[in-house]
């Protein structure tokens, strides 16, 4: 299955999903420096140009694949202004969902917004039963954005990671469910 990118972009007249593009490296390595966003999101570090480079390579053969949609969430008012990213990993009728916030723009309910759009979409459009989120047990301003989203949390999952065992949450957002 290909998946295509939503024409028009996704957007909520405050933030807009869009696939990324070339011209998005600079903004995306310089987000990727956030010990924040290494803290929560598999990313390398440091990460260099090149993994940004492999990064939007990566998107761009996930699309084609119909494995990832991965956006970009910029401003709806400048879709040059690279907000955060978001994306949903799609096997079968479910959906694994991760986004992270610019340090600039964090505070402006971005990652709400996009998961919203997102989630909204991806139910409607790709005919997914369930969207999961895995969210770390020390994150609870990313387990405020699901809970706000519709999402419930339905268990636990322990990641064994080369620096020990990590608690993490599982959230859900089944296409019955009521916002």
């Amino acid at each position: 299955m290909t998946l295509h990118p939503p024409t028009p972009a996704l957007t909520d007249g405050v933030v807009t999903l869009r696939p990324w593009r070339d011209d998005d490296l600079d903004q995306l390595v310089a987000a990727c420096q956030d010990p924040a966003i290494a803290r929560f999101i598999p990313i390398p570090v440091p990460y260099t140009v090149a993994d940004g480079r492999a990064y939007l390579e990566r998107t761009s053969r996930e699309w084609a694949s119909g494995a990832k949609a991965a956006f970009a969430i910029v401003a709806a008012d400048d879709d040059t202004r690279l907000l955060g990213a978001i994306n949903v990993a799609v096997v079968g009728a479910a959906g694994n969902s991760g986004y992270w916030v610019a340090p600039a723009a964090r505070g402006h309910q971005v990652a709400r917004r996009a998961l919203r759009l997102l989630t909204d979409w991806a139910l409607a459009e790709l005919d997914l039963g369930v969207i999961i989120l895995e969210i770390r047990a020390e994150n609870p301003a990313s387990m405020a954005v699901a809970i706000a989203c519709g999402y419930h949390e339905a268990g636990r999952l322990d990641v064994n990671l080369a620096t020990g065992t990590k608690g993490g949450l599982i959230f859900s957002r089944l296409a019955g469910d009521q916002r």
